[in-house]
């Protein structure tokens, strides 16, 4: 009976069809932005696309990989060490019995901002992985010995990060070396509109904020609770909601260079949901709602869509690849439409549970969002939108095949949003300094 029980399980599950899902128990997907990666839920749309239609160009736009921390929040999580570490405590016990043999992860401040390469979250291999699994989707695109552009914002983190992709791409050193032109973008004002980091080159950007300061009240909560508990639990500590906060922080970029931690142990699963919704808020405010968003987006988007138009043809290249951090990657999505989704601003005051805003499930370390241009049968182009290997429909605009745009209308779409305004005149850039992003067509004539 149980051999049949369980033959019979294995059947539904070949089939496709489970009554389990522990998903929403995955710590990564709560980590706020600032741990591994971790495939988007999406809406359970499909990869597959109907039989007379085809991929003919892909873009792909991706965050740099797991990294270690930035000096400053290195120095936050050296602080609450160092705390735990002091402290006189009568006993070891509860959550944090660990901190009696704990011992720091970063190895040396050489380390910091820089990509992680140890552990199954390895920052280099999971772009490297993520360039193989590109070729072995879209390798049908790519003409046999042909050179080929990764194109790179200009920290070193970044430049790591493309250039694994691009042997992860090609599979070998020798083809690598032959055939990948990794271009750095720098991230300087003086790139103007020629840029992949587009916040730097736009001076009014930075004297707008669209934050609320009650934001602060919200933290204060799930802090505070989180710190009441482990005190309980393991004494001696004197733990304030400070140091929970830095703990919730260290547990994730630990994450990234260990690939386990005891830290992330020791927390509750509640102050991780809670700590995801204040880096969400954060980060929904200031950047994805910033007033400057849209525009700031709009150089990439208006460069991809030009791509798609010209088609692979008249450019002789069909693959885009492009490198950069998490917050271009959240003014893309907002001149590409897609944060649409999240219909109603979130709350300043308790966690908006059905919110579709979520930071891990946009912009973990590694993140990349990919356009496919479609063709179908007819010779119609479309658009169709991936997050973190998750097919995200632009809203409103879902009549092409597997969900995907026309390309004529998501023009028309963007074009109306955009009213005339160009980056160049929004963002007070210079008239000595490039007015338009011209790097995907000149950069093998330079």
């Amino acid at each position: 009976m149980v051999s049949v029980l369980s033959s019979f399980i294995s059947v539904l599950n070949a089939v496709g069809y489970w009554q389990h899902s522990n998903d929403q128990y995955n710590l990564l997907k709560h980590c706020g932005g600032m741990g591994p990666y971790v495939e988007g839920t999406g809406f359970g749309l499909s990869h597959e696309l109907p039989a007379n239609t085809t991929v003919d160009q892909v873009y792909v736009f991706s965050r740099h990989g797991e990294r270690f921390p930035t000096v400053s929040v290195a120095e936050e999580l050296r602080a609450v060490y160092n705390k735990l570490k002091a402290a006189q405590v009568e006993e070891y016990k509860g959550p944090l019995a660990f901190v009696r043999d704990w011992e720091f992860y970063i190895p040396n401040d050489d380390c910091l901002e820089m990509e992680t390469n140890t552990s199954r979250f390895s920052g280099l291999l999971d772009m490297e992985n993520f360039g193989r699994a590109v070729r072995r989707k879209y390798g049908y695109l790519y003409k046999d010995e042909t050179e080929l552009p990764f194109f790179s914002a200009g920290q070193q983190r970044v430049v790591d990060s493309a250039t694994s992709f691009a042997k992860g791409f090609f599979g070998s050193e020798s083809e690598f070396d032959r055939l990948a032109h990794i271009h750095v973008i720098p991230e300087k004002a003086k790139q103007g509109a020629n840029t992949l980091t587009s916040g730097r080159s736009c001076k009014p950007y930075n004297k707008h904020s669209n934050y609320d300061s009650g934001l602060k009240e919200f933290e204060t909560q799930y802090l505070s609770q989180e710190a009441d508990r482990l005190n309980s639990l393991s004494p001696g500590f004197d733990l304030n909601a400070q140091d929970v906060q830095r703990l919730l922080a260290y547990c994730p970029f630990e994450l990234n260079y260990r690939g386990h931690s005891e830290v992330c142990q020791a927390l509750s699963f509640d102050s991780f949901v809670g700590h995801e919704y204040s880096r969400d808020l954060e980060l929904y405010y200031t950047k994805a709602l910033h007033p400057f968003s849209f525009i700031l987006g709009s150089l990439y988007v208006n460069a991809t869509l030009t791509l798609f138009e010209q088609g692979s043809d008249q450019l002789n290249q069909s693959l885009w690849f492009s490198f950069s951090h998490d917050t271009d990657l959240l003014y893309f999505m907002n001149a590409l439409g897609i944060l649409d989704h999240q219909a109603t601003d979130l709350s300043l005051h308790h966690i908006d549970f059905a919110r579709w805003f979520r930071t891990s499930e946009l912009i973990p370390m590694g993140a990349r969002i990919v356009l496919e241009r479609i063709k179908d049968s007819t010779g119609q182009v479309y658009v169709r939108v991936l997050v973190n290997d998750a097919v995200i429909p632009i809203p409103k605009c879902t009549e092409g095949p597997g969900y995907s745009c026309p390309l004529a209308e998501l023009r028309k779409i963007f074009d109306s949003r955009l009213d005339g305004d160009t980056f160049a005149s929004k963002c007070h850039v210079k008239s000595r300094r490039p007015w338009h992003l011209s790097f995907y067509w000149d950069w093998n004539t330079k």
